[in-house]
């Protein structure tokens, strides 16, 4: 019964370390306007080895709606994967090396938006 009690616990515990280690979707208080700086495929996942959705040339325009919380490697580079929405409703992730993201808008008044840049 030990045993059992025992190897359970083990298991557990690295179900536990592996849910603790998952990256998780962000999803941004706003809509972010970003374009692409070279030719690239939007993928299925947010993951380089998963399915590419859509290939679009550089200067193409994307609305990001979510970000990985972590920063992950892809092709030797840091960055984070973005989620991009699709024109035909559909969504596809992008990694933050191909595209140049453009700044927040100034607002007077953030109280209803979170992480708006405010004006001095």
């Amino acid at each position: 019964m030990l045993r059992k009690l025992t190897i359970m616990t083990a298991v557990l515990a690295v179900m536990a370390g592996a849910a603790a280690a998952a990256n998780v979707e962000l999803k941004l208080s706003h809509p972010v306007t970003a374009k692409l700086v070279e030719a690239t495929c939007l993928h299925e996942a947010a993951r380089g080895d998963s399915a590419e959705v859509l290939c679009m040339n550089a200067g193409a325009e994307l609305t990001l709606v979510a970000r990985m919380q972590d920063q992950e490697k892809w092709n030797g580079k840091s960055g984070y994967w973005y989620k991009a929405s699709l024109p035909d409703g559909g969504a596809a992730w992008v990694f933050s090396t191909f595209i140049e993201i453009a700044a927040a808008p100034a607002r007077d008044d953030c109280s209803t938006c979170k992480g708006c840049v405010t004006k001095k």
